[in-house]
C-alpha cells in the first residue's frame, strides 16, 4: 500500500510540475512578440525535462496513464516528442486536462475510501470526467461498488449520470500487456458480484447493468459471483435457464450471443394451444410439436409455408403460422384455438417476434357473447376479455430485451389501462398486477419480411395465407444493415441491449414477484403417442399391461430389469416401485404400479383413485414435476373408457391441489376413441363430439336428481314449469301451448302487481300443475349476471316448497335470445341448484331443458353437471333448540328463561307504550331455512371479513306468519306495502315502526317477528331499485330501515304475539 501511495504522489508531483510551468508560460503569452518561440520552448521543455522526469520517477502504469493523456496532443511515447507544434489553444487545453487529472486522482482515492463529500464536490466541478478511469484503469463507480459504498453508488448513477456499463482500461506496460488481468474490461457489476455485495448487484441491474458483459479474460459478472452463495442464488432466481431441457445451470450469455456461437438450432420450448372457449392451455402431442417446430426453422431467403395440416383425433386441423391459430370445423371462432410457443423465438428460430397479451380478468373488462379471433391494438378503450392485444413498439422491445437477457419476470406500466403496473412471468407466459385484479396470458407471434419488398411487415392480422413472406431473422437484420434496408435509427432495436432501462422497465428485486396462475400452467394434458418417447420426469407402468412392461424393460436394458427385480423382491406389495433411469429412457424415473382391472364400477374407480394418489404423492416426495400415465384399464379388460377417463382426471385434479405438477395421459394412436374420452374430461375441446352426445344426462345429488334433457320445455312433465317474463319468446311459447286459461291468469296477475317477482298460473294444457313466470333481467356484467341467476334459483325453490311440489322443468334461461355468457349462466345455475338440494335436503327431480339446436349450451350443461363435487355442507343448530320428532317448527319460550327475558327486554325498549302485554313468544325451528341462512352468513363473513348480522323487527298480519315460518320472508310479495327504499323485504330496528304493519286479528292480537338479518354492505335505497346495486347486499333509509333481496339473507328467529 505504501508503494501505491508513493506512486500516486509521484504522479501528482509530475503533473503539478507540468501545470506550474505551463501556467507560468501562459502568463507571458501576449506580452512578448515572439509568442510562437515561447510555445516551441515550452514544448521542448516538456519533452526534455518533465517527460524524462516522468520516465525516471513513475511506475510503468502511471507513465502509460500520463502518456495516454498526452497522446491527445500527438505525443509519441517511444520517441518522447510531440509530432505537431504547440499552439496557444493547445496549451490551454493541455493545462485544463492536467488540472482535471489532478482532481480525478484525489476523487478516485476518496471513492475508494468512501469519502462522499470529496466525490460529490468533484462531480459538481468536473461532470464530464464521471466515467474517466484512474491511473489503475478503474472507474469511480467500479471503486465504490467494489468497496460496498452503496450511497456513493446511488449518487454516481442517479446524480452523476455515470454509465453503469463503463469498463475498466489497461495502463500496464505496453510490452507486458496480458489478458490475464481480470480487472481489465470489468464493470462495477463485476466488482460487486465478486465481492458478494448483493444490494449493489440488485441496484446496478435495476439501473441497466449488463450481467452478460465480459472482461479481458471472458468472465461475466455472473461468473464473478458464482463463489458467493448469495449472488449465485440471486441469479438462479432472477434468470431463466431453460423451458424444457431440465437444466438448473445459470446462463452465462444472452440469447443473441448464444445463437451467434452455435450453428445448429436449439430446441427449448413447449407448443401449446388454448380453445377460444376455454381458459386453459394444453400441450400439443410430440408429433404436432415437432411439425410446428420445423415449420419455423427456415432460411431468411426462403418462402415460409404459412399453414400446416394436422391430424388429431378424428378431426382435421389447420394451423396458421401467421396468426398462431388452430382452425377446425368450418372455421368458426368457437371451434378455433389459439396457439403459442412457450419459449424464446430467438433461441428456437432466430426470429424476432410481436408480443401479445390476453386479459382473463379486469375490473371493467367486457365479455363478448361469442368468441372472436380479432387482434386488437393497445388503445385506451374498455378492455375486451379473451381477446389478444398487440403490444406497442416500446413495450414489445422491453419484452424482447427481457427474453434476450433471460429474465424470468419483467414489470411494465401499461399506459392504455391507466398506467397499471403489470408483472409478466416469462417462464409461464402469464401476467397480473399487484392486487391480482388484472391478469391473463402472454404469447408471441413471429415477425415477417415481405419477399417482394425485402422490408419488415408490421401487422400479421392483415396477412393472408397466400402472401409470400419469410421470417424476420437475425441473419436478415445483418444483411439488411449492409444493404441499408433498415433505417439506422431502427437497427439498434434489434441488438436488444440492456441500456437506458430506468424509464421503461421496473425492476423490483426486493422480493420475487408473486404470480397468479391462470388456466392450467401445471397441466392436465392428453396426447397421442408412445409413452416411452414422452419427455417427462416420470412414466407409469402398470403390472396389468404385460406389453408395456416388456417394452420398457427392452428399452431400459439389463440395468432397469435388475433394479426392478431387486426392489420387487424386497417388497412385492409396495404400491409404487420407483426406479431411476440411466439415460436410455427419456424420463428420469419409471414407476411400476400394481393394478388389476375390476368388473365392479365402484371398485374400479376406487382402485384408480388409489393408484393416482400413490403415484403423485411419491413423485412429490422425490421432487419430480411431471408424470405421464398410460390409459390404464382401457385395453382389453372390458372397462368403460369413459368411466376410467373421468375417474383419472377427477382424482388428478384433486391431487394437484396439494401437489402441483404437469400430468399427461399418453394414448396410443390407434385408440382415437380413448383419446376423445380423456380429451372430453379435461375440457380441451370445449364441447363433446356430436357422435357421442346423448339426449339426456342425469346425476344424483343427495336424494335429489338433476337431469339435462335436449327437448321442448312445453312437452315436459313436472309439477312446475319455469318461464321468464323477460323472455318474450319463452313466455309466448308457454302461454300459447298452455291455452287461454293461462293467458288470462297471467294478464290478471300482472295487472294487479306489475312489480311481482313471480307470477303463478295454472298449468293449463301443459303436463304440469303450475307455471312460474319469474321476473329476470339479463346483464353483460358477469357479477350481476351471476347474482341474478342465484336470486332466480332461490325464488324458484322457495315458491316450489310453498306449493308442496317436488319436480321442476327449467329452461336454459339467458342462453338463447339474450346471448349471455353461457359458461357463467350454466355454471351458476347448476351449482346453485346443487347447493339448494344438498343444504335443504330435498328429494326433488330437477330437469334442465335445452333446445335441440343449442348443442353448445347442452354440452356446457353436461360438463357442469359432471364437474359437481360431492362435499357435504355441515352446520349445527343453536343450543337453545328443542328436540322434536314430529316436525314442529313453533316452540313457546318459557317466561322464566333468560331467552324469554332477553327478547322481551329488547321489544319493550323499542316499542315503548305502543303495546299493553306480550301474550306469547315462540321460537321458530325451521332447520332447512336456518341452514340456508348460516351458509349465507358464512359467505358474507368470508367476503366482508366482518359480522354484519343485526337483530331487526318485521310486523305482519297473522295470515302471513305461517307462510313466513314455513317458507321464509318470500320476496314474491315484495312491493305489497310500498317500495320507497327498494323492491324487497323490509325490516326495522325500531319495533314501533314495524308495529304499523302488524294488523290486529279479530281478538286484537298482533304479530311481530324478531329476525336475524344480514345487512352486509348497504346503500341508500329508492323506489326504482328492483334489486340491490352491484357491490351491495341491502338498501336502507339511512336510519332504521333495511331492505333485503335474497330469501336466505334473513331468518325469523322468534314470533312475538302481543296486544
Amino acid at each position: 500500500m505504501a508503494s501505491e501511495n508513493n506512486d500516486v504522489q509521484s504522479l501528482k508531483q509530475c503533473i503539478q510540475l507540468m501545470v506550474t510551468v505551463i501556467s507560468a508560460n501562459i502568463s507571458s503569452f501576449g506580452k512578448k512578440a515572439n509568442e510562437q518561440q515561447l510555445l516551441n520552448d515550452l514544448q521542448n521543455t516538456i519533452e526534455k525535462t518533465f517527460i524524462e522526469k516522468a520516465n525516471s520517477s513513475l511506475s510503468s502504469q502511471c507513465r502509460n496513464y500520463l502518456s495516454d493523456i498526452l497522446n491527445r496532443y500527438n505525443y509519441d511515447a517511444e520517441d518522447q516528442v510531440f509530432s505537431t507544434k504547440f499552439t496557444r489553444e493547445t496549451v490551454d487545453r493541455l493545462l485544463h486536462d492536467l488540472q482535471d487529472i489532478l482532481a480525478l486522482i484525489d476523487a478516485y482515492q476518496a471513492a475508494w475510501n468512501g469519502n462522499e463529500s470529496i466525490v460529490k464536490d468533484f462531480i459538481e466541478k468536473y461532470p464530464t470526467l464521471i466515467d474517466k478511469p484512474s491511473f489503475y484503469g478503474t472507474t469511480l463507480l467500479y471503486s465504490v461498488a467494489r468497496n460496498n459504498h452503496i450511497n456513493l453508488v446511488k449518487y454516481l448513477v442517479e446524480i452523476g449520470k455515470c454509465s453503469v456499463n463503463v469498463q475498466n482500461e489497461d495502463y500496464s506496460e505496453r510490452s507486458k500487456k496480458s489478458s490475464a488481468n481480470a480487472a481489465v474490461g470489468s464493470t462495477a457489476l463485476h466488482a460487486a458480484c465478486y465481492q458478494g455485495h448483493l444490494q449493489i448487484v440488485k441496484y446496478l441491474i435495476q439501473h441497466g447493468a449488463d450481467y452478460f458483459i465480459t472482461n479481458a479474460i471472458s468472465e461475466t459478472p455472473i461468473d464473478n459471483g458464482l463463489t458467493k452463495p448469495n449472488i449465485q442464488k440471486f441469479f438462479a432466481d432472477f434468470l431463466l435457464s431453460t423451458y424444457s431441457r431440465g437444466s438448473d445451470i445459470i446462463p452465462k450469455r444472452s440469447i443473441l450471443e448464444e445463437i451467434e456461437r452455435k450453428q445448429e438450432y436449439i430446441i427449448d420450448c413447449f407448443w401449446e394451444y388454448k380453445p377460444t372457449t376455454d381458459n386453459r392451455w394444453f400441450t400439443f402431442s410430440p408429433d404436432a410439436s415437432s411439425r410446428l417446430q420445423q415449420s419455423l426453422i427456415v432460411d431468411s431467403d426462403k418462402i415460409l409455408i404459412t399453414e400446416i395440416d394436422l391430424k388429431a383425433s378424428r378431426d382435421s386441423q389447420k394451423i396458421s403460422i401467421i396468426q398462431f391459430l388452430l382452425k377446425r370445423k368450418n372455421d368458426q371462432p368457437e371451434n378455433a384455438a389459439w396457439v403459442r410457443c412457450r419459449g424464446s423465438s430467438l433461441l428456437n428460430f432466430r426470429c424476432y417476434s410481436q408480443w401479445q397479451i390476453l386479459f382473463i380478468k379486469h375490473p371493467t373488462g367486457e365479455i363478448k357473447p361469442s368468441p372472436t379471433i380479432e387482434i386488437l391494438d393497445m388503445k385506451p378503450t374498455k378492455i375486451r376479455l379473451n381477446s389478444w392485444y398487440n403490444m406497442d413498439k416500446k413495450k414489445n422491445f422491453l419484452l424482447e430485451r427481457a427474453m434476450n437477457y433471460r429474465r424470468k419476470y419483467i414489470t411494465i406500466n401499461l399506459d392504455f389501462i391507466n398506467n397499471e403496473q403489470i408483472t409478466f412471468d416469462l417462464e409461464n407466459f402469464i401476467f397480473n398486477n399487484q392486487q391480482d385484479t388484472v391478469g391473463g396470458f402472454l404469447r408471441w407471434v413471429p415477425k415477417f419480411v415481405s419477399c417482394a419488398t425485402k422490408l419488415p411487415l408490421t401487422n400479421n392480422s392483415k396477412l393472408s395465407a397466400t402472401t409470400d413472406i419469410t421470417l424476420l431473422t437475425t441473419s436478415y437484420v445483418k444483411q439488411a444493415k449492409r444493404d441499408n434496408l433498415i433505417p439506422s435509427d431502427e437497427i439498434d432495436q434489434y441488438s436488444l441491449k440492456s441500456d437506458n432501462i430506468l424509464n421503461d422497465d421496473i425492476l423490483d428485486l426486493s422480493d420475487k414477484p408473486v404470480m397468479k396462475e391462470y388456466g392450467s400452467n401445471k397441466f392436465i394434458n392428453v396426447i397421442q403417442g408412445n409413452l416411452l418417447e414422452v419427455k417427462t420426469d416420470v412414466i407409469v407402468i402398470s403390472s396389468s399391461s404385460q406389453y408395456l412392461f416388456e417394452s420398457v424393460m427392452d428399452v431400459g436394458g439389463k440395468s432397469l430389469r435388475i433394479a426392478y427385480n431387486a426392489r420387487h423382491k424386497q417388497n412385492a406389495h409396495q404400491p409404487v416401485i420407483s426406479i431411476p433411469t440411466d439415460g436410455k429412457i427419456t424420463s428420469k424415473a419409471v414407476y411400476f404400479v400394481d393394478w388389476q382391472p375390476n368388473d365392479n364400477p365402484k371398485l374400479l374407480c376406487r382402485s384408480i383413485q388409489h393408484l393416482v394418489s400413490n403415484v403423485i404423492e411419491t413423485a412429490a416426495s422425490e421432487n419430480y414435476k411431471s408424470i405421464a400415465f398410460p390409459a390404464i384399464g382401457c385395453g382389453h379388460y372390458g372397462c368403460s373408457a369413459s368411466l376410467v377417463a373421468q375417474t383419472f382426471v377427477k382424482q388428478v385434479e384433486k391431487e394437484l391441489i396439494n401437489h402441483p405438477m404437469m400430468i399427461s395421459f399418453v394414448i396410443q394412436k390407434d385408440r382415437p376413441e380413448v383419446y376423445d374420452e380423456f380429451l372430453q374430461q379435461i375440457g380441451s375441446d370445449g364441447q363433446k363430439l356430436e357422435a357421442s352426445t346423448p339426449k339426456r344426462m342425469l346425476i344424483k345429488v343427495g336424494e335429489a336428481t338433476l337431469e339435462i334433457i335436449k327437448g321442448d320445455i312445453t312437452k315436459q312433465k313436472a309439477h312446475v314449469i319455469i318461464g321468464s317474463s323477460s323472455s318474450e319468446n319463452l313466455r309466448l311459447a308457454l302461454i300459447d301451448a298452455a291455452g287461454t286459461q293461462v293467458e288470462n291468469a297471467y294478464n290478471d296477475a300482472y295487472r294487479d302487481n306489475p312489480n311481482a317477482i313471480i307470477i303463478t298460473t295454472p298449468g293449463g294444457n301443459l303436463k304440469c300443475q303450475k307455471i312460474f313466470f319469474l321476473k329476470w333481467e339479463p346483464n353483460k356484467n358477469p357479477d350481476i349476471l351471476r347474482q341474478s341467476i342465484v336470486d332466480l334459483i332461490w325464488n324458484v325453490i322457495q315458491n316450489t316448497i310453498s306449493h308442496g311440489f317436488t319436480s321442476i322443468a327449467f329452461p336454459a334461461i339467458g342462453c338463447g335470445e339474450h346471448s349471455c355468457a353461457v359458461d357463467i349462466v350454466v355454471k351458476t345455475m347448476i351449482r346453485e341448484m346443487k347447493q339448494q338440494m344438498q343444504s335443504r335436503r330435498l328429494a326433488w327431480h330437477v330437469k334442465f331443458i335445452v333446445q335441440p339446436n343449442l348443442r353448445d349450451v347442452y354440452d356446457e350443461f353436461c360438463k357442469q353437471l359432471l364437474s359437481l363435487n360431492k362435499e357435504p355442507i355441515d352446520f349445527q343448530v343453536p343450543t337453545t333448540w328443542e328436540r322434536d320428532d314430529e316436525n314442529n317448527i313453533r316452540f313457546s319460550v318459557l317466561p322464566k328463561t333468560n331467552e324469554y327475558k332477553m327478547i322481551k327486554h329488547g321489544f319493550h325498549q323499542s316499542m315503548g307504550n305502543k303495546y299493553r302485554e306480550i301474550i306469547n313468544i315462540e321460537r321458530i325451528q325451521n332447520e332447512r331455512w336456518f341452514m340456508q341462512y348460516l351458509a349465507h352468513s358464512r359467505d358474507f363473513y368470508k367476503r366482508l371479513n366482518e359480522n354484519t348480522e343485526k337483530q331487526l323487527y318485521h310486523g305482519c298480519p297473522e295470515s302471513a306468519t305461517i307462510a313466513i315460518m314455513e317458507d321464509c320472508f318470500n320476496r314474491s310479495f315484495a312491493g305489497v306495502h310500498g317500495t320507497a327504499y327498494g323492491v324487497g323485504v323490509y325490516f326495522s330496528s325500531n319495533a314501533a315502526y314495524s308495529h304499523g304493519f302488524a294488523k290486529a286479528n279479530s281478538k286484537g292480537e298482533r304479530f311481530m317477528f324478531v329476525a336475524r338479518v344480514l345487512i352486509g354492505k348497504t346503500i341508500q335505497g329508492n323506489s326504482s331499485m328492483k334489486t340491490r346495486p352491484l357491490g351491495f347486499d341491502s338498501t336502507t333509509d339511512g336510519n332504521h330501515i333495511f331492505v333485503t333481496y335474497h330469501d336466505a339473507q334473513a331468518y325469523a328467529e322468534y314470533l312475538i304475539t302481543y296486544k
